[in-house]
């Protein structure tokens, strides 16, 4: 029997075990936001399962020190966050956004534009595109972004404006050259 975190207080426990099954179920019922977030850093569908199991097992680890129950969701995003920041340091390089394409376009037009603003939001700085990414393609609120990143959400707001001028400079030019 799975206990999940909408029911009661499992942080009022002592039971290390109903902790961790209630960590585990969460994670598992919000799998796909997880990994969009995961995907949108990574770029690569294995490198963000291998992020998302790393998140697990340091939320595994460190569960004790969670002391909010409704902290848990921005808590293990942010985790999440930092180990796929980590990942792509250590690789030393960095790789064009790639999101699933998830809707059937209608025209070559559309998906000539998608394609577009993608090479675009490749182009940014990764504290521009990271919030770019998370605001507009994964459809998080400010907060949320802010909890996930462990930023003020002026910050955010702040990178969110920046981000989205640079990329309207990157388009005018690219739409220039093209049209």
């Amino acid at each position: 029997m799975a206990i999940a975190l909408e029911q009661g207080n499992v942080f009022a426990t002592q039971d290390i075990n109903a902790r961790r099954e209630a960590f585990i179920s969460y994670i598992c019922e919000h799998r796909n936001d997880y990994y969009r977030l995961a995907y949108s850093f990574m770029g690569q569908e294995a490198d963000a399962m291998d992020a998302i199991s790393q998140m697990t097992i340091v939320v595994l680890e460190k569960h004790q020190t969670l002391r909010e129950q409704a902290a848990f969701p921005a808590w293990s995003k942010k985790i999440l966050a930092n180990i796929c920041r980590d990942k792509l340091k250590e690789k030393k390089r960095t790789q064009p956004l790639e999101l699933p394409i998830e809707l059937a376009y209608e025209d070559a037009r559309a998906v000539e534009d998608d394609l577009v603003v993608r090479k675009a939001l490749g182009q940014l700085p990764e504290k521009y595109k990271e919030v770019l990414v998370m605001r507009y393609f994964l459809g998080y609120n400010y907060q949320d972004i802010a909890q996930s990143l462990g930023l003020p959400d002026g910050t955010v707001k702040s990178r969110i404006n920046r981000g989205m001028a640079a990329l309207k400079e990157i388009l005018k030019g690219e739409y220039h050259e093209q049209y």
